[in-house]
């Protein structure tokens, strides 16, 4: 319909507003996918397409993986469920047919299409930054609210591939302000992924940070540099091991040395004081329980705070009573008429914000982050029950996958009978979890095993990790597959569109629309050419 310069404008602007859609709107990823399709059409020339498609391999093991679910209604009951399933997975087909059957892509195209990705999670990150701030007014009651646009998880693996995609180009570039440019972004975005406190995220870039330097120590050729590289990688890795271990260490330092019979019975006010000695609630190895006089706690509150003790909430919603009892523990003061006067008016604010521990105040601290997964298996452990702990909680959905997968070994459940597995064994009470937080597996790997049984399970991860060897050298492709296989670990990435579109660009990107290790043959070649 067009010329063919202009078909190569509109493909190069549908693969930049695909990357650009991904951390602001799922409308505009369907818009770009739709645009991308009605140009490949309109271009014709199918003998070629179909020439190039059969001779691209990466994009034939992406179709396969599709493909695989699809032979896999065979085995499903639900067909209903099974198809809504394909439809989520349609992009993997979709978009390895329109880009390997297009021409490939040239290094300032592809350099063009991730500098636009880059700015878009910057911008993306910048607002929900504002929000975090309160210079854009929005009612959050929990950090990941901040990320409005999509999935605060998601929103973590596309700052994730910027942070990477920005180094990659500062390296490439010999403009000092670009590099200067770059490692602004590289910085903030770290940052920023420390704020959006998404486990994955922050997993996954410590783990890919760690595997670079490693990777840096094989392709090292100088002795005494790969020393050095291996040197920093130990001390990182055992730096990592040993904060986590004495984080723990301080969690687990109860009061137990304190005898119950030696507990005070009345406070410096002659009220008497409840000790209950039975209940786990805990605060940086206090009981929450202890040294507890209701009384003279809701007298001396009402002074300071405008929220009423017997019946007032904090931002989350919660009794302010439990959010003040808790926060008093975390200090070690007493809950009684001394322990509210010796809080601060920060202290009070963190207290009607929903903040029940004070190492909170410091929004940066890596033990704020690292304490509620070890609280959550405090209480796992104590009660067996995980609901509403996002972590633990994963233990029980693998506990059920286990099962699951017991039962259909060989050949699964099938595409679209996965739920219907689940909520089969919730139903018979093989859980502690309430219903509202039973779910499935939260693992793509388990999800895949419990589709399409061992033959199907090992189809699958060699459709999606088959390219890694042929790139096995290169920067960008090796993050990336480090980045989705972690991600894969501790979600269902590619059973949201979200997530599916995520895999599959980068995918495209990497393997199937350009080859580095092509691109690098070629330059090798030129060079000895010239």
């Amino acid at each position: 319909m067009f010329s063919s310069q202009i078909h190569r404008y509109i493909y190069l602007f549908s693969l930049i507003l695909l990357g650009v859609s991904m951390p602001f709107s799922v409308f505009l990823m369907s818009v770009s996918q739709f645009l991308l399709a009605t140009n490949w059409l309109l271009e014709l020339d199918f003998v070629n397409k179909w020439k190039r498609l059969i001779h691209n391999k990466p994009a034939l093991y992406l179709i396969g993986l599709f493909f695989l679910h699809l032979i896999w209604m065979f085995n499903s009951s639900n067909v209903a469920y099974g198809l809504h399933d394909i439809k989520i997975k349609l992009p993997l087909f979709v978009l390895a047919l329109l880009v390997g059957s297009s021409k490939k892509l040239e290094i300032h195209e592809v350099k063009l299409i991730l500098n636009f990705f880059i700015l878009a999670v910057v911008g993306s990150s910048f607002i929900s930054g504002l929000i975090y701030y309160g210079l854009i007014e929005r009612h959050i009651t929990d950090i990941r609210q901040i990320s409005i646009f999509i999935s605060h998880i998601r929103l973590s693996l596309l700052v994730n591939m910027a942070i990477f995609s920005s180094y990659y180009l500062a390296r490439k570039t010999s403009q000092n302000n670009l590099k200067m440019i770059y490692t602004a972004i590289i910085l903030s975005l770290s940052f920023f992924l420390f704020i959006l406190n998404s486990y994955t995220g922050l997993l996954v870039f410590s783990l890919v940070f760690i595997s670079m330097i490693l990777r840096s120590v094989f392709l090292q050729k100088k002795i005494w540099l790969k020393w050095i590289f291996a040197f920093l990688a130990l001390i990182l890795i055992f730096s990592g091991v040993l904060l986590i271990k004495n984080y723990i260490n301080e969690f687990y330092n109860f009061d137990n040395k304190i005898s119950h019979k030696d507990l005070p019975k009345y406070t410096i006010n002659g009220n008497l004081y409840k000790h209950n000695t039975k209940a786990i609630q805990i605060e940086n190895g206090h009981y929450v329980y202890w040294y507890l006089c209701e009384k003279e706690l809701e007298k001396e509150w009402n002074k300071k705070s405008n929220i009423p003790y017997s019946d007032g909430v904090n931002k989350r919603g919660f009794p302010i009573k439990y959010t003040l009892m808790n926060y008093l523990t975390s200090l070690n003061l007493t809950k009684d008429s001394v322990g509210v006067t010796n809080l601060a008016n920060e202290d009070i604010k963190m207290i009607e914000t929903a903040h029940s521990n004070y190492i909170y105040k410091n929004k940066y601290s890596p033990y704020a982050k690292v304490y509620p997964i070890i609280e959550q298996f405090y209480y796992y452990s104590k009660t067996g029950n995980a609901s509403g702990a996002s972590v633990t909680q994963r233990l029980e959905y693998l506990k059920i996958a286990k099962k699951i997968i017991s039962n259909h070994f060989w050949f699964g459940t099938g595409t679209g009978d996965v739920d219907d597995a689940f909520k089969k064994h919730y139903q018979n009470g093989e859980s502690t979890l309430k219903k509202e937080f039973q779910h499935r597996a939260h693992n793509q790997y388990v999800t895949f095993f419990i589709s399409f049984g061992l033959f199907g399970f090992l189809g699958a991860m060699f459709f999606m990790f088959a390219p890694m060897y042929r790139e096995r050298k290169q920067f960008l492709p090796l993050v990336f597959l480090l980045a989705a296989f972690l991600s894969m670990i501790n979600e269902d990435t590619l059973e949201t569109q979200a997530g599916i579109t995520f895999f599959t660009y980068f995918y495209i990107l990497f393997f199937i629309a350009f080859s580095f290790s092509e691109y690098q043959n070629q330059k090798s070649t030129d060079k000895i050419d010239a």
